[in-house]
Parts: C-alpha cells; structure tokens; sequence
C-alpha cells in the first residue's frame, strides 16, 4: 500500500479534494472548546470527544444529507461473516440519520447514560467517513509530533530507523582523530552544507517505519477495503488521529492521498473546517456513485420471484436478497451499453439454450437506460486499489431474468481492450465457451463524465520502469449465463469436459481473433448448467475473465513485457522470469497446473492421507517465492520446483488408481511439458559428459584422476563404452493447441465405466491442516482476498495490508494480481 500512498499539503489537500463553504462564525455554530487533557487519554476518551465536536457540526450543517457521529470501538458489524477480515471496530463512524440506516447502527438495549456517549455498532453497509484513532506514536501509520516524548522532542522517522542515534555517537570523536569531520575546514564545510541541502530537499517520508506503523496502515486499507466491497463508492474519505493532530485521507482505487498533519488542539477551527466541508457536500463529493440507488420493496420482490436457469442459482439469487448488512440497490446503465444481439452465435456447438429473455415490449421497455438490481455480492476482491473486481447475481429488469454483473475498475491504456467487446467480438466470430455480453461499458454520470481515479496524478513515476500509473475507469459488465465454480464439478469426468471446452475457447479465440487470454485460473473456469430446448440438463464450461486478454500485435510490440497471471497457476518460465513475453504455451501451461490443482484436491492420490506433507508439497509447488539477490527492483520470482517437476516429465500428482484415464490424461501433459521445455531451454539442459575437467581446475589431482579412471570404466562397461548420458530430444508442444487438445479428446473418448472408477473426494485443502495457509484461502468461498473469480496474482497490492507473501500475489481478479506496471508499460 506505500506505493500506492502519497502526501499533500493541508490546504492544497483542501481545497482540491474537499471544496465547499467556510466554517461559519463560533458564535453561529457555537462549538464547544476540546478537553484537551481528554485528546491525550485512552482512545476511548477521544472518541468521545471527537464525537461531541462534531456533532454539534453536524447538526449545524444546511446540508440535505444530515450525518451524525457515533463510537463504535465496542462493537462489531454483526453481519461482517463469511467474509475476509471479520468483526474489524472502527473507532468513530459518521453514518446517516435516516430510518434503515439507524435501525441497523444503533444500540437499544444501552442505557440513557452510555447512549449520552455517542456508542453505537460498526456498520460496514452505512459508514460515510470514518476516523481512526491512536494514542501511541509507535502505532501510527503516519508521521506526527510525539507530544508525549518527555523532552518534548518531535521523534522522526530518521530517528526510528537508528540514524539519529550514529549522529550522536558521531558527535563524540576526537575532532584531532578525525580530520576529514572538522568542521573548520573549508571543504568539510562546503561538502557538509552540500549534503544538508541534499536532504532537505529529499521528501521526507510521511509513513512510519516498523511493525506497529505497518499494522496500523494495513488496518486502514482494511477498512477502506471493506467499505468499497460493502458500498457502491468511487472514493472515500477518511481520518486519522493522534494526540491533537490530524491527517485527512482520500481513497480510490488508484491509492490514497494523505494530508499534512494538522494540530486541532492548538487550532480547533482546521479540524472543525474538515468536519463543516464533508458535512456540506452532496452524496457524489463524498463518494457515492450516483448511477447506484436503493431498490423498491416491488423491485426486490420480482427479483425473488424469478426462476433461475439451475436450482443452485435460485439459492445464490436468495442469499443476495435479504441479508442483515447488504441493502438491495439498483444499477443504472445507459441505453447505449445495450449490446446488440444480432450475429451473437449459439454458445455451445452441441446445445441451444431456451430463449428466457421474457423481455418487454419496445414500448415498455425504459429509454432512460437499462437497471439491474443486485443485492448481496457474489464475490469481491479484497484489496482497496487496483481492479476491485466484484461479480453479482442480479436482476435485469427489462428482461425479467437473472444474469450476471461484473463491476470493476480497469485501465485506461491503449493496448488493452475492454471486456465487453472483446466478449462480442469473440461470440461474433464464432468463438464458443465464452459468456455471452448483453451490456457493457464505461460508468458515465447523466452529464456523461467518466467515472474515474485521481490519486494516479499524485503518484511519482514508477521507479523502476519511470512509467507514470494509469488512469483507472470504472467498468461495467452485463452477462447472460451465471455460472458455478469449477470446484462444484460433480465427477472427475466432469471436470475434465469443462476444462476440455475452456481450452476449445481458449484455441477458437487464438485462432479467430487472435486473442490471447493471459490468466488461465481455477477461478477462471466456470461449470454453466442450464436447460437445452429439449428439455435436456447440460452442463458445458466456460472460459471467462478476459480483461486481461491482449490481441497479438500488442504481445509482439509491447516494450517493457510483465507477467499476468494467477500466481499459482502461472507457467514456471513466467514466474522466473518477470521480463519474459506472454506466449500460448505459458496459458497452455497453466491449463495444466489448474488440473493438477483439481486433483490434488478432489482426487485420491499417494498423497490424501498425508496431509501435512501434502501442505507442504503444495505450499512448495504453488506458492514459492523470493527475490534474487543483488535486484534492485525486489521483484518476485518463484516456481523453481514447478519448473524442475515439468522437466522432470512426472505428472505433478500421482493418482492412487494409474489405470484410468484421468492418470492417461496426466501423464500425457506431463510428457508435453518436459518436451518443450527441453526445446525452448535446450542447451541449457544438456547434461556435461560426466568424468569432463575444465581446464585449469585445481580439483584435478592424482584423487581425482583416480575417480574419473574408475567412474570411465563404469560407464564404458555399463553404457557400451558411451561417454555422455543420452539427451532426449525436444518439441515445443505447447507452441499451439494441438496436442493438448488432442489428448483431452482421447482420454474423454474413453469409455464412461473406465471413468466410473474414478471418485470424488472431499476437498483435502478443508482439512484442519490446511487452515491459516494460503491454500485454504485459495480453496474457500469465505475469502475471496486469494479467489474471487479473476485474481490476478498481481492485480491489487493486498501484500501490505498484512503481510508480506502469498497475499501480495493473488488477487487475479476477481481474484489475483495483474501488475498495473504492465499497463503503464504497454502506453510507451
């Protein structure tokens, strides 16, 4: 999160964040002076006190949207369950003062004395701004005088990482010991004065150093995090206190801007004119989107009454409906997001769905727009920048059925197409397995301005590549089929067919359109169930997630490549190498890696009943990591176990039955992987004639001599006199799609009872040993911090809201993590 984090001057921060009136005269308002001994106590008392300020603020405010703020340390958001960092507290809320809203926040049961003191419950679903309190410099995210140091000494962050305390020991020596340090000596000046101006002309850092600091803004992004997945807002904003002093905060998704600090003990009226200028903006200053309003009781009822196209997705539709915590809004999108359907061709090549459309006629239909309503999301990613990616069942209200929206935040750059038309292209062009789009496009206000960041403008460049962050736009997608992950397979057979038409859709968008994917995911294949025209149960599967595709030329002439991808399912060649052009068989690599994912969770292998070494086996395979020693830029690498098992030419897991066809399936894409690696690294992986001495090495001794008679003869006796192992020769069978192609369709050939034989297991990544690892968080709906559909191991950077490691990668989309470096890269 401190790359994505920027400071700006007080006032500046102001007045181009937060413009509005000025604070009226004391004497309109008539606020009360702080207790500035309370300012300095617990955290509680601070509460407290902010609360009685402001209020009296709020209520002094003309605004139409009325505010008041409330304590909510003590309590929790009950409804925060089946979610990533549950029952979070926020130390003062501002929320809403209408019916719902107070329903939901307040606390009935507490006495008339505890309600004097402004308590009420965290909720996620209504905070409009929220402050964060600290009483120990240590703890603080930011950089703030530390009135409490017993010389009154402002502690900096020079002083934290241990330069202050050299100086002084610097400041000791003998001045006749140290020549070079006399500070009489005209050069010793000039050079000294020199470096003084040097550093005061390096920004000094805002954001504090050690573990307390880091936990404290990773509670922040957290928070910001959370009220993004539970709200519909562009930005946020939001406080943070200690001892008097103050720094405002404005969240988008391309990071977050803080203030200069400012001491309201000393000057009351800057705290109160933050308070004065938030109150008195409209919903959009504050960062709700406008194109969002609550739905009717009639609207959410017809929502419940329509029949899904599977009973899974009835039930999906009824968990979004009524939930504690997630009210039911409505989505406008404009009449031109509508998506002609002409020249759209059949989904599946063997099955026509039934036309559910029931839509309206022309005449009824709204010319306002088209409206979805949603409830409850489907899932979300976690991480406050980047795409943001969240996916909902919803209602389309023209054509009375259920489809699915994707709402996310994607870059504005030239070489990346949006999703929408790229899903029409493909469909056009006859590329099947893929979703059908029936709107798309970019979120635009009634007076058609862009909804889009601003924190990038802020950012410095890139310090590695220079390149400048781009602008993100917020992105709407609207798709007919609704579809289940593709760990609720039913039967091996029926993983592998849903695999099997991903990659048909794969090789179709390749070869038609020239499209290449980029994140082939377990997240990213999805198993579609729906009712042919016959009356017929089908289940096919889909390829899904494609804002990340790139077309070929732009593969061919990007000048600064970078990888995307889902870190666990990335090819062991893109994980090694950062710098390394996306090519088909690093997608075609990754189809691999996803079905080894698949059984070693679903299948019964030599490993299922040895569950710690099945964690560690997967912990080595899927989530390795480091940085190479001497990298400047500390990029990560991995995947050095991956790629020796590809070469090795084993399947990554040993299934306990080696007779059935999965095991055929396995052991075929094994073979593939070893072949061409073995082309494409080549000479590097010729093994040097064995008993060979370079010149010149110092090993060559009588000893030595000895072994390398003993270890000849040994070989000659035993390898007809050959001198070198023999060396198998390489293809680059992954360079297209016809081998693995072929080899799906020959092991799905097979007949049904040899696959009978094959049974599903439980999930071995839910076992106990599994919990607290990033396998289980991968493997459950309950976080989608690691899975949420699209993750892109470099899409967010969830890495610095907790901790360094697998966190950082994923996030593909929704669910994982493509690097924005990338996208900056593509606009040289």
């Amino acid at each position: 999160m401190r790359s994505k984090t920027v400071e700006m001057n007080f006032d500046q921060f102001m007045s181009r964040y937060m413009p509005g009136p000025d604070l009226p005269p004391e004497s309109v308002l008539n606020i009360p002076d702080f207790d500035e001994d309370k300012l300095m106590m617990s955290e509680n008392h601070v509460c407290v006190e902010l609360c009685r300020i402001a209020q009296v603020i709020l209520d002094g405010c003309p605004g139409e949207e009325k505010l008041v703020a409330k304590n909510t340390r003590d309590h929790p958001d009950s409804s925060d369950y089946h979610d990533y960092a549950e029952q979070l507290r926020v130390d003062v809320s501002f929320y809403p003062t209408h019916g719902d809203a107070t329903a939901d926040y307040a606390l009935p049961h507490e006495s008339s004395k505890q309600a004097s003191q402004f308590r009420a419950s965290t909720r996620w679903a209504w905070i409009s701004l929220l402050v964060e309190i600290k009483t120990v410099h240590d703890q603080c995210a930011f950089e703030f005088e530390n009135k409490s140091n017993a010389d009154g000494v402002k502690e900096s962050a020079t002083e934290d990482n241990g330069n202050a305390r050299s100086e002084s020991r610097g400041k000791g020596k003998d001045k006749a010991t140290d020549v070079s340090t006399n500070p009489e000596d005209p050069t010793n000046q000039a050079d000294n004065t020199k470096q003084r101006n040097e550093d005061d002309a390096k920004p000094k850092p805002f954001t504090r150093p050690g573990k307390g600091a880091t936990k404290a803004l990773a509670q922040m992004a957290q928070y910001a995090a959370k009220l993004f997945r539970r709200q519909h807002r562009l930005h946020l904003f939001t406080l943070f206190v200690f001892q008097g002093q103050a720094r405002v905060i404005r969240w988008d998704r391309a990071g977050a801007i803080v203030s200069t600090p400012i001491d309201f003990k000393k000057e009351p009226s800057l705290l109160h004119q933050v308070i004065w200028r938030y109150a008195s903006m409209d919903q959009v200053g504050r960062g709700f989107d406008p194109t969002v309003v609550r739905a009717t009781d009639d609207e959410v009822a017809a929502m419940r009454r329509c029949e899904g196209p599977a009973a899974w997705v009835n039930q999906a539709r009824d968990n979004a409906l009524g939930q504690p915590g997630w009210p039911v809004y409505k989505i406008k999108m404009r009449t031109n997001d509508r998506i002609d359907q002409q020249g759209i061709q059949p989904l599946s090549e063997f099955f026509s769905e039934r036309d559910d459309s029931n839509a309206l006629d022309e005449s009824e239909r709204p010319t306002d727009g088209e409206y979805f309503i949603v409830g409850r999301r489907h899932f979300a990613t976690d991480s406050p920048t980047g795409r943001g990616t969240r996916g909902y069942i919803a209602y389309d209200v023209s054509r009375k059925r259920l489809v699915f929206l994707k709402d996310y935040w994607r870059a504005h750059i030239k070489s990346s197409t949006p999703e929408g038309e790229v899903l029409r292209l493909m469909r056009s062009n006859g590329v099947r397995n893929v979703p059908t789009p029936i709107a798309a496009g970019v979120v635009q206000d009634d007076a058609g301005v862009v909804q889009e960041t601003r924190t990038q403008a802020e950012l410095p460049p890139d310090q590695r590549t220079k390149c400048p962050s781009p602008t993100q736009e917020h992105y709407r997608l609207v798709v007919k089929e609704i579809g289940q992950r593709l760990d609720e397979h039913e039967s091996p057979k029926e993983l592998v067919e849903v695999m099997f038409d991903a990659l048909s859709a794969h090789k179709q968008a390749w070869e038609l359109t020239k499209l290449l994917h980029r994140d082939i995911s377990a997240g990213n294949i999805l198993i579609y169930r729906f009712t042919d025209i016959n009356g017929r149960l089908c289940v096919i599967g889909l390829l899904i997630d494609w804002d990340l595709c790139k077309f070929q030329c732009y593969l061919e002439t990007v000048s600064r490549p970078a990888r995307s991808g889902t870190w666990q399912f990335m090819s062991a060649r893109l994980l090694s190498k950062p710098g390394k052009r996306h090519e088909v068989a690093d997608d075609l690599e990754s189809f691999t890696h996803v079905l080894n994912w698949m059984c070693f969770r679903f299948c019964l292998h030599r490993l299922s009943e040895k569950c710690d070494i099945l964690k560690t086996r997967i912990l080595a395979l899927y989530e390795e990591q480091g940085v190479q020693n001497g990298d400047e830029n500390k990029e990560e690498i991995g995947g050095e176990l991956k790629r020796t098992l590809l070469y090795s030419g084993n399947p990554a897991v040993e299934l306990e039955n080696l007779d059935t066809p999965l095991s055929e399936l396995l052991k075929d894409l094994a073979s593939m992987c070893r072949k061409h690696y073995l082309a494409v690294d080549g000479p590097a992986l010729k093994p040097k004639p064995r008993g060979a001495v370079a010149v010149g090495d110092a090993s060559r001794d009588a000893r030595s001599e000895k072994y390398q008679r003993i270890a000849a003869a040994h070989r000659s006796a035993n390898a007809g006199g050959s001198q070198e192992a023999p060396v198998e020769t390489g293809a680059e069978t992954l360079k297209d799609h016809e081998k693995m192609y072929g080899a799906f369709a020959c092991v799905l050939a097979a007949p049904s009872e040899q696959w009978d034989e094959i049974k599903r297991t439980t999930d071995r990544f839910q076992l106990p040993e599994f919990k607290k690892s990033p396998v289980y968080q991968h493997s459950t709906e309950q976080s989608s911090r690691w899975s949420s559909g699209s993750k892109r191991s470099l899409e967010g950077e969830s890495a610095d809201l907790a901790r360094p490691g697998p966190s950082k990668r994923l996030r593909s989309s929704t669910r994982g993590l493509q690097s924005l470096e990338e996208e900056a890269g593509a606009q040289e």
